[in-house]
């Protein structure tokens, strides 16, 4: 078109020329404006029927009604410590620059409660952010709101140790993404004192009995009876739980709960090689001191042990007497949650995020960088598990069950610690101690029973029994 304005121009300049010329001239440029304006519009046709094409091309792309440059946002809520949030905003970066199209806005809350309470609001007035990133005991209070998006099937949830997996549920729908593992039980052991790891309980009560020096403190093992914590695992090796992650109840009076209380009767009543009234400051202090060779400790402990110089190994718990299988610890742990009112596109690119922390090398990066472990498994298969306590580590979490939820937790420590304190002493069988237990917590869920009651009615129960015995 520009040529042609020139032509214009040109064709006009001669109507400078002679007066005798100029309706010739008149004539030629009419003849040749008609021909250039059919011109122009095939060429116009041409061009638009090519704009179409392309348009048409760019619509089975991702962004269909829009360019692929354009930056979408996606926000993002964490109350994480300082030391994993550095390293969250580090894994950040990295996700922006290899996905330059999404931009992830971050804000942090100084602790949980504060992030919960303020997301809840927003979500329940229609906004809040994209995502949020919580202890994945915290979902169900969220769920139950209905402020979090049913997450069924939108992920691999087979990717996921199997005690993670279980606290994802609600109302048979899940609502979170496991993001790391923390906080769970381990076997640890002196190798200054045992080079390997006993394969099962009767290893430890031969190793036990041998080697017991109760007046100077020296113990084989020693177990931390008196919080549930430590008790609860031996009833998952006995193949039954005691706990529905979905519906919230409670079976205390299983085989499995039976047959761990009878259990620890042998190890304290009839084996009798280590006292039952000792506390984890003590028994901590004990293992560091290496005045006892085995302990129970938390996955927390690892990095204590290391910084005392202590020379030590790790491994499943052993098989109790008479189970088919190793103890089941809890494990809790982080996890995504997105926001209801997510709207459909900053929904895929939350997913997109999502998927991005929880693949394989990001996982691998915070075990190595964090005090948390992988909420993924197949890692301990890994070339990089040349270390044997990480290695150990993974194999233990992997048969982990999931934290109960605390509101029920609470209730189940009351009711086993009472009623193990009272069969250790002798006061009640083991039969009895887990219809007991049943019917404690029964009361208790119901609100027939309230901790505080409980906890004075049965210490009242025992001091008669004592006077009486």
């Amino acid at each position: 078109m520009f040529h042609l304005n020139n032509n214009k121009d040109r064709y006009f300049s001669r109507s400078l020329k002679p007066v005798i010329a100029i309706f010739v001239i008149i004539s030629i440029t009419v003849l040749i404006l008609s021909g250039c304006t059919e011109n122009i519009t095939e060429g116009t046709q041409s061009q638009a029927a090519t704009s179409t094409e392309q348009v048409g091309e760019n619509e089975t792309s991702n962004f269909p009604d829009q360019g692929n440059d354009e930056i979408h946002s996606v926000t993002f809520w964490d109350s994480c410590e300082p030391k994993e949030r550095i390293f969250l905003m580090e894994n950040i970066e990295i996700f922006k620059r290899e996905n330059p199209n999404i931009n992830i806005e971050v804000r942090h809350y100084r602790n949980e409660e504060e992030l919960m309470d303020t997301f809840s609001a927003a979500s329940l007035a229609g906004a809040g952010p994209d995502i949020i990133l919580l202890e994945l005991g915290n979902m169900k209070k969220l769920a139950k709101e209905n402020v979090l998006k049913d997450l069924s099937d939108e992920f691999d949830y087979n990717k996921f140790l199997p005690g993670l997996n279980e606290l994802t549920f609600f109302d048979k729908k899940r609502y979170a993404v496991p993001f790391n593992a923390s906080d769970f039980l381990l076997f640890f052991y002196n190798k200054d004192i045992i080079p390997q790891a006993p394969a099962d309980f009767e290893e430890v009560l031969t190793y036990s009995r041998e080697n017991p020096d109760s007046a100077a403190g020296i113990y084989g093992f020693l177990l931390n009876a008196g919080q549930p914590e430590w008790i609860i695992p031996f009833m998952g090796g006995y193949l039954d739980w005691i706990y529905d992650y979905d519906n919230g109840s409670i079976n205390l009076n299983n085989q499995s709960v039976q047959k761990t209380l009878g259990f620890l009767n042998e190890l304290y009543n009839t084996e009798n090689i280590m006292p039952f009234n000792i506390g984890y400051e003590e028994i901590n202090d004990s293992f560091i001191a290496g005045q006892t060779a085995m302990i129970i400790n938390g996955s927390w402990a690892i990095e204590e042990y290391r910084e005392e110089g202590l020379n030590f190994g790790v491994g499943k718990i052993p098989k109790a007497i008479g189970a088919l299988s190793n103890p089941t610890p809890m494990v809790t742990g982080m996890g995504f949650m997105i926001n209801v009112n997510s709207a459909s596109r900053s929904f895929e690119y939350a997913k997109d995020f999502i998927n991005y922390m929880i693949s394989n090398e990001i996982q691998k990066a915070w075990m190595l960088n964090t005090s948390s472990y992988p909420s993924v498994t197949g890692l301990e298969r890994e070339e990089i598990m040349t270390n044997d306590i990480l290695y150990n580590t993974l194999l233990q979490v992997k048969i982990c069950r999931g934290q109960i939820p605390e509101e029920d937790l609470r209730l189940i420590r009351e009711v086993i610690k009472l009623n193990v304190e009272s069969l250790i002493s002798g006061n009640i069988s083991v039969e009895d101690a887990a219809d007991k237990m049943q019917e404690d917590i029964i009361k208790m869920k119901s609100g027939q029973l309230k901790i505080e009651d409980f906890t004075e009615t049965t210490s009242g129960e025992e001091e008669i029994q004592e006077e009486n015995g």
